[in-house]
């Protein structure tokens, strides 16, 4: 008998499940799925947001065995990678993250019930913490017996259906990551000491593999072998911590990238980076089903608006923070999704001058822009894109190594999600295809020759390419030049975004060297999550011209928008004027929005949040 499925799980399943079966799709070879578990528990109310309910754990396992998926293990992946199978059409890797208790209690004996295999990760400190003691889990304190134990650990292993990976043993928290007391993930940050400051290369590089070396110890002496499979932390990696936990005998990691997951080139030097769907928010089996098949993997909307790090500098940490605050509530208001934020300080001429980040190569006009990233993503839930203009940093700097080590730094020491590139005329060479997935785009970015491009656009992408070694997931966006046609998104270039005045929007032309739309969708629709109009309004923001101009673009089917000027601190334009057009949250945010008033970082015994 199975566990928990009753009538009313059966009626449900019968229900959806003709609707389910319609979204699968077949893998291409060497593309399997796979999702990251967390806790499991029995009433929503019990839930976090990573968390799923007990009863849509087994509809989901239930609707795997009735659809005729096929849950595969390490082994069937490392045979197919060596080519010795292939693996089925309909494969599926099942993954449970953490060691929390319900690993034990609610996934183990599912998977012996429906004699699935699954990977769990365990952390090595929380496994280490002695009954009665407490786990520090994110940001609260849980009972050591909220995790499993390794006498329960070394049950599952010997059932079969069980293989243990290592969650590191104690990267699975925020390393202090500026001076202003930030919370970054500890294994992809330089940690900060306001005594000795930033972390250097071999430190970092050293406390990693001592973490990962001690993880694997542990592990063989208590399970009585070595993980093959390491599980990033908050799904963060970067090249150096892939090259490290190589070196030291791993043969998979496992993220939390937003893609199916698919076998490693033949030629590949690191660990095969198996991406997984993280679901959240408790999904029903539709949405779920839906959601680690990626069949829409594209941003839908976005909302962009600037800011310029030198309106927060001051000699007072206070007024910086009061700045910020008065910010992240005009972002949420707005309903934005991204923030424009500039890397480099500039003269009035658009000489470059200073930075905002700790860098080799330019003067430090203050260290705020980690602060100003880190902030918006973890009080606005808003992405950060970051504006590097190579141009003038060549010319400032008078040489391509140089501004490849302003790259490097940048993507040590800033944490955002996108770089905004300007005046990379070759982008413009090959139209985005109207079939692409996110992950066909990347790897023919990354196998493009860019050796016959001018020298400027070659080292754009030459820089792109180094941050993304430190920022795993990185996203391109391009500015076109003036006048491009609004709707021809760039082939190499995740998102286009197309300059023009709010006042009289360009054209929406088609050119005539576009890919024809998939049938069905009109000339604008097939691209329209790819390319956005960037409007400005002639130095003063206008609420009616800006309101005017998103409501045009939305009516040919355009999901990404953003303009400048817009004075975030001062509110100019008021944004909640602006938001019933502009925003793009389907939900607000948990929690209530509290200003950032904290004292500086750099008082005795005081840290900002």
């Amino acid at each position: 008998m199975r566990c928990w499925p009753n009538l009313l799980v059966g009626i449900l399943l019968w229900l959806i499940s003709a609707c389910a079966a319609a979204q699968i799709q077949t893998a291409a070879p060497g593309v399997f799925y796979s999702v990251a578990l967390h806790d499991i528990a029995d009433s929503e109310d019990q839930l976090d947001d990573s968390g799923i309910t007990s009863d849509r754990l087994v509809a989901f396992f239930e609707w795997l065995a009735g659809n005729d998926w096929t849950p595969i293990r390490l082994d069937d992946i490392a045979r197919a990678q060596r080519g010795e199978i292939r693996l089925p059409e309909k494969a599926i890797l099942l993954t449970v993250d953490d060691g929390r208790r319900t690993t034990f209690t609610r996934v183990y004996p599912l998977a012996l019930t429906y004699r699935f295999p699954v990977v769990a990760a365990v952390v090595g400190r929380w496994m280490d913490t002695p009954a009665g003691e407490t786990v520090t889990y994110g940001r609260q304190q849980l009972p050591r017996s909220a995790f499993i134990t390794w006498d329960e650990a070394r049950q599952m292993q010997a059932s079969g259906f069980i293989e243990f990976a290592s969650h590191t043993f104690n990267l699975h928290r925020e390393e202090i990551g500026n001076p202003q007391g930030n919370g970054l993930p500890a294994a992809v940050t330089r940690r900060y000491d306001p005594a000795r400051g930033y972390e250097n290369e071999a430190a970092y590089r050293a406390r990693i593999r001592r973490d990962l070396q001690r993880a694997r110890d542990g592990m063989q002496k208590q399970l009585g072998r070595a993980p093959r499979a390491l599980v990033w932390p908050y799904g963060r990696y970067n090249q150096t911590t892939l090259e490290i936990a190589r070196a030291i005998g791993f043969e998979f990691s496992l993220t939390l990238d937003p893609e199916p997951a698919q076998l490693a080139a033949p030629s590949s030097a690191v660990p095969m980076e198996i991406a997984r769907y993280l679901p959240t928010e408790n999904p029903s089996l539709g949405e779920w089903v839906s959601a680690m098949q990626f069949i829409d993997p594209w941003t839908n909307t976005r909302r962009i608006v600037p800011l310029n790090p030198a309106a927060f500098a001051s000699s007072s940490a206070q007024v910086t923070n009061l700045r910020l605050g008065t910010t992240l509530e005009n972002l949420l208001t707005l309903g934005t999704t991204h923030v424009l934020i500039d890397a480099l300080a500039a003269d009035e001429h658009g000489r470059i001058e200073a930075s905002w980040f700790p860098t080799q190569t330019l003067p430090l006009r203050q260290d705020l822009l980690s602060r100003l990233a880190a902030q918006i993503n973890a009080r606005a839930g808003t992405r950060v894109i970051i504006r590097f203009p190579h141009r003038q940093a060549l010319h400032t700097l008078g040489s391509t190594g140089a501004v490849e080590q302003l790259c490097r730094d940048l993507g040590r020491y800033v944490p955002f999600d996108g770089l905004l590139l300007e005046d990379v005329a070759s982008l413009a060479r090959q139209p985005a295809d109207p079939q692409d997935m996110p992950w066909q785009m990347r790897a023919r970015r990354q196998r493009t020759d860019f050796s016959r491009w001018p020298l400027a656009d070659r080292l754009a992408m030459r820089c792109f390419a180094i941050i993304e070694e430190e920022r795993s997931g990185l996203q391109l966006f391009w500015r076109a030049p003036q006048y491009y046609p609004l709707m021809r998104g760039a082939a190499l270039a995740d998102v286009t975004l197309v300059p023009g005045p709010t006042s009289n929007p360009i054209p929406l032309a088609r050119d005539a060297r576009d890919p024809a739309p998939p049938d069905g969708l009109s000339p604008y629709q097939h691209i329209a999550h790819r390319t956005g109009l960037w409007g400005y309004t002639g130095g003063k923001a206008n609420v009616a011209e800006i309101r005017n101009a998103i409501l045009h673009y939305q009516s040919y089917g355009g999901t990404t928008f953003g303009w400048e000027p817009q004075d975030l601190i001062d509110n100019r334009p008021p944004a909640d004027t602006l938001a019933p057009t502009n925003s793009a949250r389907a939900f607000p945010p948990r929690g209530t929005f509290k200003k950032d008033t904290t004292p500086p970082a750099d008082q005795p015994g005081e840290k900002a949040p």
